[in-house]
């Protein structure tokens, strides 16, 4: 009698094991509908890649102007470029001062959604986004978490510590879109 108990105390935790398995899995999977777009790079954008690979235009101004669909667009074209940064299905929302972004990470093999919010200013001609807001499968991020991954996000993305073949003279965030523009550094 005793190893039946035993035997059937073993199952119990077996199967409380793989329920407590599946409820974290089904908790991290990504919650509503994903929003792939198609990996198409923005016009204003490849026309500034475009000058910027043949060179010669220094001194020429550009000008962006970009829309969430396109930001999600151009996001997606680059993320196709670089299969090791673990990001999939960006959608964009511009808004007045600040950039809201949805998607799937892939952490660990768990396909998590996340939400953020950022702010996007000029400094000496370079933009700097600063994160302000991340949640991870619906549910807030702690800040001493939001703190390091905005570190590591920061030396990702430190545009300031190599030279820019571009200088911003304006960054504007509008509902809907983004404006941007600048001048061609020399070559």
């Amino acid at each position: 009698m005793r190893r039946l108990l035993k035997l059937l105390n073993l199952w119990i935790a077996l199967i409380l094991l793989v329920a407590n398995g599946l409820a974290w899995a089904e908790a991290f999977e990504p919650v509503g509908p994903t929003y792939p777009v198609e990996p198409v790079l923005e016009p204003d954008l490849a026309d500034l890649r475009n000058r910027l690979r043949e060179g010669g235009h220094s001194g020429e101004q550009f000008s962006l102007h970009v829309t969430d669909q396109e930001a999600a667009c151009s996001i997606a074209w680059f993320l196709g470029n670089h299969p090791e940064i673990p990001f999939r299905d960006p959608r964009i929302s511009f808004h007045p001062g600040e950039v809201e972004a949805w998607g799937v990470a892939t952490v660990a093999g768990l396909r998590l959604s996340i939400h953020g919010r950022a702010t996007m200013t000029l400094e000496n001609g370079i933009p700097v986004v600063r994160l302000t807001n991340l949640g991870v499968a619906d549910a807030p991020v702690p800040g001493f978490v939001l703190e390091a991954i905005q570190d590591e996000f920061y030396r990702q993305v430190d545009l300031s510590s190599r030279p820019m073949p571009v200088a911003f003279e304006a960054l504007e965030l509008r509902e809907g879109e983004a404006v941007a523009s600048g001048i061609i550094r020399a070559d």
